[in-house]
């Protein structure tokens, strides 16, 4: 019986922050609008792409009282709370047998197309785990790198262009996540004179709870154009965006295998 009365929190949970998250989404329009908009309560469930749940994720979080996770970025798109344990959203994240952002993320929900994900630069298939395996101290996953790449739709200002993207963890243990990635798009106008920065910085909250904090920065390598102004517009809006539709894909999933 408490089991099931945890898991019936747990969706609760989910179904609360779900509809939260599609709030701030959409904003007041209308869930099916006039040219067609796609219904997101209609919208497939892919399968349990999340991982089973972790047994360590049903424990109080034991943060050290001198933790302090690393700086964000200049701009935070995006704060929230997760309905989620830290170490299975961990391994959805990062493990390498993980489809979850490819599939349930980038494909089904940002569109990308061409989707080429490579390996971590090491530990390939400890990173992720809820517990490394013995001999595998998670010091070692600092730094580790990996790099991907993909077609971005085309919008209403620019046309389908490649996107060549960097993860870097920053920081990895049981109490905080931090991954750091850069994003190149040279195909875009201006694009090669500005680097995106974005971070995701995920916190252990404890009984199967979590908290991402997602920010964005924008470099000129050789210093800002006469657009830089826009440049950062139009990177932050779309970076809050994607943070938010990565946080409603991870609630929905949350929602749908508790």
């Amino acid at each position: 019986m408490e089991m099931q009365l945890g898991i019936k929190r747990n969706n609760d949970q989910a179904s609360f922050m779900l509809a939260a998250l599609r709030e701030i989404r959409s904003g007041d329009r209308k869930r099916i609008s006039e040219d067609g908009e796609e219904d997101e309560d209609a919208r497939p469930i892919i399968g349990p792409l999340m991982g089973p749940a972790v047994k360590d994720d049903n424990n109080e979080a034991r943060t050290p009282p001198d933790f302090s996770p690393p700086d964000v970025l200049e701009f935070i798109g995006f704060e929230t709370d997760l309905p989620v344990g830290f170490l299975r959203l961990r391994w959805a994240l990062l493990h390498t047998t993980s489809s979850f952002l490819k599939d349930a993320f980038y494909a089904d929900i940002m569109k990308y197309g061409n989707i080429d994900i490579g390996q971590w630069s090491a530990n390939e298939n400890e990173i992720g785990l809820p517990k490394p395996p013995d001999g595998i101290d998670e010091g070692s996953f600092l730094n580790a790198t990996l790099e991907y790449s993909y077609l971005m739709p085309k919008s209403a200002f620019v046309k389908a262009n490649t996107c060549y993207a960097t993860f870097e963890i920053i920081h990895y243990d049981n109490c905080c996540l931090v991954i750091k990635e850069k994003t190149l798009t040279p195909e875009v106008p201006y694009g090669n004179t500005f680097v995106a920065w974005t971070q995701y910085s995920i916190v252990n909250t404890g009984k199967n709870t979590c908290r991402m904090v997602c920010s964005v920065e924008a470099e000129f390598p050789n210093g800002q154009p006469m657009v830089a102004r826009q440049i950062k517009s139009g990177m932050r809006s779309g970076c809050a965006e994607k943070f938010v539709s990565l946080g409603e894909t991870i609630c929905r999933y949350a929602d749908a295998f508790p």
